[in-house]
């Protein structure tokens, strides 16, 4: 098997792996509508802040979200909708 295939197995299992949390679902079905910022994420999904804020976190570094600052309020939405669409996330 080429290490090309490989490394692209690899990255599709890891972001399979990150999205294994029904609250980081949760936290997508949140924004699928519109960004958020992190006390409207918790708020909607019954989270903690300091809890979301890990998932969020998380989902960031696989690069499924991203976010934007205004104020001292950051406001997060989802990188590709297409590809969480295609894989059942969202519709």
């Amino acid at each position: 098997m080429d290490k090309e295939r490989l490394s692209w197995a690899e990255n599709q299992a890891q972001y399979y792996k990150t999205l294994t949390s029904p609250r980081r679902v949760l936290i997508l079905w949140a924004l699928a509508k519109r960004e958020l910022s992190v006390g409207e994420i918790a708020s909607e999904v019954g989270a903690s802040m300091q809890n979301t804020s890990q998932h969020l976190n998380i989902l960031k570094k696989r690069g499924i979200l991203d976010c934007r600052r205004e104020g001292q309020t950051i406001y997060y939405f989802i990188v590709d909708r297409k590809l969480l669409n295609n894989m059942g996330i969202l519709q």
